[in-house]
C-alpha cells in the first residue's frame, strides 16, 4: 500500500436530453476563460499548482451516490476546498435520494449545474451528444496533465474516454485492481468433512454434493444450502461461469459471440439443471435477494459463493455463534476444458462532466485534474492524513482503529466522509487491503497475482450485462432488438433451471426464436461498437 500515482482508465455511453442554454455560479469572478490570462496546473517543478484559485469560487454540482446527495460539509469535501480554494454547491436537496427523478427534474427546468455526475453513463453521453456537457479533449490538453498522461499511458482510459463522436463527455471513476469478486468456501466444513478445497468444476460439484449430504453444519438435517449466491436475482446466470458461458455478449479471437448459440451454453444449462435437482443451488436463488449472504451464514447453512470480499468479514462475527466458522477465497475453478478464468472484473465507473452553462470549465478541469494526483488520489481512497489514515515506519497507508473499528464497514465509513464518491479519481482498492482480515489479504494477493485469470480483451460488463457504446444509428434499434430478447432468455434460463420447462425440449425451438427476434443483426452491432472500442484505445 505505498503511496504511489495510479494508473486510469475511462468510461462513457449513451441516452436523454434536449439542447440547452446558459448559466452557472461562483463567489469569484467565474467568467475566465480558455484563453485570457490562466495560470498553468503545473508549477515549475511538476507539482500541482495550489491553490487552484486565487479566492473562494463556488460552482453548482449535481450528484446523487448510492441515494447519498453530495454533500459539502463531508470532512473530505472541506479538505479540498481548504487545499484548492474551490467549493460545490449541491443542486439536489438532501432529503432527496431518488436520484432519476432529481435528474430528470434539472434537465426539465434547463438550468444545469456546473459540474454533473450520473448513475448512467449513456445518459451523460447522450446529454453531451445534445450540447449539455461540453467536449473536454482541449481542456485536458491544456489544463489536466495527468488525465493527459493517464490517456496517452493506458489504452483502456482512452477506449472509455472516447465517444462515438470522438469527444470526452466526463472523466470516469477509474478502477485500478483487477479483481471484482471472489469464489468463497466454507474451510470449516472443508476440514470437518475430510476433504481438499476445490480446483476444477468436478471436483466443485462433488464438494457441494458432501455438503449436501454429510450434515457439515452438524444439526442432524439435510438443511445446508452449498451454492448461493446474493446476486442471483440480477444476474440469474453468474454460475454458468463455471462452464465458460452466460446469457449474453462475449468475444472470442475477436469476434463478437452471443453465448445461449455456443456449446458451452448447453454444457452448463444442463449442468446447472441437474446441480439444481439435486439441492446442490440455493432453491430460492432468483428471488432471495442481496441478503441472502446475511441470512444462510447467520444460520449456519451456506457453503459456497461467488462474491466480493466482504464475505470473509463473517469470519470476525459469526464464529461467536457457530464455532469454527471460517470462509476462506479460493482460486477460481478450472472449467470442463481445464481453464481457469474470473469473468468479473473491475471496470471504470460513471464520474462527472462540466456543462455547457458553466462559465468557467478551466478552473473546474484543473480541479477534476487535482483528484488524479497522488496527493489528491490519496484523499480519495483513504480520507484525511492524521484523522482516517497513518503512513506508518514502512511508508505504508493504514487506517485508525477508530475506522476499522465503526459501526459501519470501512467503505460505509469513507463514504460517510466523502470519500470513494462516485467522481472522476482512481479508486485504488488499496483501503480494501488495508481494511480486510487475514483471509481476505489472502484472496486479493493470490488473484492479483494471477492476471492470466482475467481476459482484457473484454469489453466492460455492469452487473454481468455488456455495458458498451453504440453509433447513434444503431442504439434505438439495438435497443428495441434485445429488448425482446433479453426478458425471453432470463425466463427461459429460469425455467429450466427450476423445472418448469424441459431444456432438452425446448432448445432446438430457442435457438430458432433467438434468430427471429434479431439476434443475429444485434451481434453485427455489437461488433461494430467492439471494433470502435478496442480502435479508440489505439494511438
Amino acid at each position: 500500500m505505498k503511496k504511489r500515482t495510479f494508473v486510469l482508465s475511462i468510461l462513457i455511453a449513451l441516452f436523454c436530453i434536449l439542447p440547452l442554454a446558459a448559466g452557472g455560479s461562483s463567489e469569484a469572478s467565474s467568467a475566465s476563460s480558455v484563453d485570457s490570462g490562466v495560470r498553468p496546473t503545473l508549477n515549475e517543478d511538476g507539482s500541482f499548482h495550489l491553490p487552484i484559485a486565487d479566492e473562494k469560487t463556488t460552482f453548482s454540482i449535481f450528484l446523487n451516490f448510492n441515494n447519498m446527495p453530495f454533500d459539502n460539509n463531508w470532512a473530505v469535501w472541506k479538505e479540498l476546498e481548504e487545499r484548492t480554494n474551490i467549493r460545490f454547491e449541491s443542486v439536489i436537496s438532501q432529503t432527496n435520494s431518488n436520484e432519476t427523478e432529481a435528474y430528470n427534474l434539472m434537465l426539465s427546468s434547463g438550468n444545469l449545474a456546473d459540474v454533473i455526475g450520473y448513475v448512467s453513463a449513456a445518459d451523460l453521453e447522450k446529454l453531451g451528444r445534445d450540447g449539455g456537457l461540453i467536449p473536454l479533449n482541449d481542456l485536458i490538453d491544456e489544463y489536466a496533465p495527468n488525465i493527459k498522461a493517464l490517456m496517452e499511458s493506458d489504452p483502456a482510459f482512452r477506449q472509455y474516454a472516447t465517444s462515438t463522436d470522438g469527444n470526452i463527455y466526463f472523466i470516469p471513476k477509474n478502477q485500478v485492481m483487477n479483481n471484482a469478486e471472489f469464489w468463497f468456501i466454507r474451510a470449516d466444513w472443508l476440514d470437518k468433512l475430510g476433504l481438499e478445497v476445490p480446483t476444477t468444476v468436478d471436483e466443485l460439484y462433488d464438494v457441494l454434493t458432501a455438503f449436501r449430504n454429510e450434515d457439515p453444519n452438524g444439526n442432524g438435517l439435510k438443511d445446508e444450502i452449498p451454492l448461493f449466491d446474493r446476486a442471483g436475482w440480477k444476474m440469474p446466470d453468474e454460475y454458468l461461469y463455471l462452464w465458460d458461458t452466460s446469457i449474453e455478449f462475449y468475444v472470442r479471437d475477436g469476434k463478437i459471440t452471443y453465448e445461449p448459440l455456443e456449446e458451452n451454453f448447453k454444457t452448463g444449462v444442463t449442468n446447472l439443471i441437474k446441480w439444481y435437482c439435486e439441492g446442490l443451488i440455493d432453491p430460492e436463488i432468483f428471488t432471495r435477494g442481496p441478503k441472502s449472504r446475511d441470512t444462510l451464514l447467520a444460520a449456519d447453512l451456506g457453503g459456497c459463493t461467488h462474491d466480493w470480499i466482504s464475505a470473509v468479514s463473517y469470519n470476525g462475527t459469526l464464529d461467536k455463534d457457530i464455532p469454527g466458522f471460517k470462509m476462506i477465497g479460493i482460486a477460481p475453478p478450472a472449467d470442463q476444458n481445464g481453464v481457469v478464468k474470473e469473468r468479473t472484473m473491475r471496470y471504470p465507473g460513471v464520474g462527472w462532466g462540466i456543462s455547457s452553462q458553466c462559465e468557467d470549465p478551466v478552473t473546474v478541469i484543473k480541479f477534476m485534474d487535482y483528484l488524479f494526483t497522488e496527493e489528491g488520489s490519496a484523499l480519495m481512497n483513504w480520507g484525511i492524513e492524521g484523522e482516517s489514515y497513518y503512513v506508518d515506519e514502512n511508508g505504508d497507508f493504514q487506517f485508525y482503529d477508530h475506522v476499522l473499528n465503526s459501526e459501519q464497514t470501512t467503505t460505509g465509513y469513507l463514504r460517510s466522509i466523502g470519500a470513494i464518491y462516485r467522481v472522476g479519481m482512481n479508486q485504488t482498492g488499496e483501503y480494501e487491503l488495508a481494511s480486510t482480515n487475514e483471509e481476505g489479504v489472502a484472496v486479493i494477493e493470490l488473484y492479483e497475482a494471477h492476471p492470466e485469470w482475467y481476459d482484457n480483451s473484454q469489453p466492460p460488463y455492469a452487473d454481468g450485462k455488456l455495458d458498451m457504446k453504440y453509433f447513434s444509428e444503431d442504439e434505438t434499434r439495438y435497443e428495441r432488438i434485445m429488448g425482446q430478447i433479453e426478458p425471453y432468455v432470463q425466463e427461459k434460463l429460469q425455467s429450466w433451471i427450476l423445472g418448469t420447462s424441459d431444456f432438452e425440449a425446448d432448445y432446438d425451438s430457442f435457438i430458432n426464436e433467438l434468430h427471429t427476434r434479431g439476434i443475429d443483426e444485434a451481434i453485427e452491432i455489437n461488433q461494430r461498437a467492439y471494433d470502435f472500442y478496442i480502435g479508440s484505445g489505439s494511438n
